[in-house]
């Protein structure tokens, strides 16, 4: 039987511009859906990459803090309310992650880019090994850096992988091993479940959570965490949710409930 899911660290909001609902609608759906806690973790202003994808705009962000202040100041006698941010990991910046950890309660890692000969690739457009180490050595390199609690959809980068060969399969090993080492917490994204599916080869497939991945986390005992990555306040509480949860029980994989911060 899984156990309620009742908190929640990955979160958006219309300050992306591609989700729905305000600060304080999450925080008072997930109140009345009697949630202990709850992360807005929107993604991160990060200007060299806003003709590429919609997040954060630099100066809605002094604005983000305005919001997340008041409702702490509503709202902290009824749930747990934190402050973060969905980035990518670029080495070039770890001054920057230092400067927002000042500022905020935790950081997400979600790469959704690759730099290949300089260039950025949309991870949801690698499909070669050479791209899919990259991506596997990035993360990595990210997770070294204990600047990240959580790494979002870790196996968004099977994404064009019908089947999954074991050299590829080594390199999940890969990640799986330093999150383990670094105790991270993987993430088991039910945002996958909300999207349509792929055809690959006859076979239809989730974007993302890829089983094959997790029954990897779950054989190497590695820490995982189930989160909406809500892009709606409906989404904290919905179908996508109870697909990660069935997915876990099938795996038998136990999850962590509750991020635990230094």
């Amino acid at each position: 039987m899984n156990k309620p899911f009742n908190r929640n660290y990955h979160t958006h909001c219309y300050l992306c511009k591609h989700a729905k609902g305000t600060i304080e609608d999450y925080i008072v759906e997930a109140i009345n859906k009697e949630f202990k806690a709850i992360g807005i973790s929107d993604h991160a202003p990060l200007d060299f990459l806003e003709d590429r994808s919609l997040r954060m705009a630099s100066e809605d962000y002094p604005l983000y803090l305005k919001q997340m202040k008041q409702a702490l100041v509503k709202y902290y006698e009824y749930i747990l309310i934190y402050k973060s941010l969905e980035i990518e990991y670029f080495d070039f910046l770890h001054k920057h992650y230092e400067n927002l950890l000042n500022e905020l309660d935790y950081l997400i890692l979600g790469q959704h880019y690759i730099k290949d000969n300089n260039q950025l690739k949309s991870v949801f457009k690698i499909k070669t090994y050479a791209e899919l180490k990259i991506y596997k050595e990035t993360i990595i390199n990210a997770m070294r850096t204990n600047y990240f609690k959580i790494i979002a959809h870790p196996d968004i980068f099977l994404i064009n992988q019908p089947e999954i060969s074991e050299e590829v399969l080594s390199l999940c090993k890969e990640i799986i091993l330093v999150a383990k080492e670094e105790n991270v917490l993987l993430e088991i994204n039910a945002n996958g479940f909300r999207k349509k599916k792929h055809d690959r080869n006859g076979k239809t497939l989730y974007q993302y959570p890829r089983k094959e991945f997790w029954k990897l986390v779950k054989d190497m005992n590695a820490p995982a965490i189930i989160s909406a990555d809500a892009h709606h306040p409906k989404h904290l509480s919905d179908y996508a949710i109870s697909e990660a949860q069935k997915m876990i029980r099938d795996l038998s994989l136990e999850v962590e409930e509750e991020l635990v911060l230094d």
